[in-house]
């Protein structure tokens, strides 16, 4: 008998009724039915041309044949699911789940991709763009950009990026011809806010304000973002004055599409964290990209520069 007639599932059918020594369990096992089983058992043995199973009161027996043929089938099926657990190991080892907030994901992670080397390509990224926290303990994610300040509780935190704040506007707007202005000139127009979850409304103005030596008033006015990058999208379709993180607007500031108002830059209380299970450091896929995501660009260096 060639291989291309081999009657695999007959033989299935076989292996499975005479491990577990029934045919109602062997059907169980491979979801079909009882009269499935016996179909394919009645097949194998007219095409081997003797009984594999001798009918009994207590059920089956294996006959001297069948007997010869069990162990062969069951060790050949034990090494092609073996074979497959590999190939489907070696696929999750070259998958890695990152999760960012939307606007860190699109402004500051997707441009450098372009960087990914040739050794990295042989990893393949899937980005869950979320503005939650997905369970990295419970494997929702690999790895995780967080803003904030740390610990996380069960997870390793390793500084990324910093955050830096400064009035970002259109070139079309009305004081974009006369920057740098002072604050309290700022003040005087639409102001947009990044209202992200930890933070209160307009702390973000009220921070760069005081370090730009001006008291915020009682109440800062304005249109409010879930997401800074929408914040910046405003900014830049002439919506009013946002205050920008230039790390995520370093793009948007070299284009033209956005230019800063004040030679004054605050720091921001939180940064980026590269956020990971302490026990998935040692893999391959982690480290990767925590060397890959560790390395400034010249953007990033500059960023800060009046």
């Amino acid at each position: 008998m060639n291989r291309r007639n081999t009657p695999l599932h007959a033989l299935r059918a076989f292996e499975v009724a005479a491990r577990l020594g029934s045919f109602s369990a062997a059907a169980d096992e491979l979801l079909v039915t009882h009269s499935a089983i016996s179909q394919q058992i009645r097949s194998l043995e007219d095409i081997l041309g003797r009984r594999l199973f001798d009918r009994t009161n207590r059920g089956i027996e294996l006959t001297d044949a069948a007997k010869l043929l069990v162990p062969a089938l069951t060790q050949s099926f034990d090494s092609i699911e073996k074979a497959l657990e590999t190939l489907t190991r070696t696929d999750e080892s070259r998958r890695l789940i990152v999760t960012a907030t939307p606007s860190f994901t699109a402004k500051w992670l997707t441009p450098r991709l372009k960087n990914w080397t040739p050794e990295e390509t042989e990893l393949d990224i899937h980005f869950k763009p979320t503005l939650g926290y997905l369970n990295l303990l419970s494997g929702e994610a690999d790895v995780a950009v967080r803003c904030g300040v740390p610990p996380w509780e069960g997870l390793v935190a390793e500084p990324l990026l910093p955050i830096h704040l400064t009035p970002l506007c259109s070139p079309d707007h009305p004081l974009a011809s006369v920057a740098p202005v002072d604050a309290d000139i700022i003040l005087k127009h639409k102001l947009l806010h990044a209202d992200i979850a930890g933070h209160s409304f307009g702390e973000e103005w009220r921070l760069w304000l005081e370090g730009a030596g001006v008291t915020p008033p009682p109440e800062l006015f304005g249109l409010s973002f879930a997401d800074p990058s929408f914040a910046l999208q405003a900014a830049a379709d002439g919506a009013g004055i946002a205050i920008g993180y230039l790390e995520l607007a370093e793009a948007d500031l070299k284009s033209g599409r956005l230019v800063r108002l004040s030679d004054t830059v605050v720091r921001h209380q939180f940064s980026y964290y590269l956020v990971f299970p302490p026990n998935t450091a040692h893999m391959d896929r982690v480290r990767r990209f925590r060397n890959w995501v560790a390395v400034p660009s010249e953007a990033d260096r500059i960023a800060v520069s009046p």
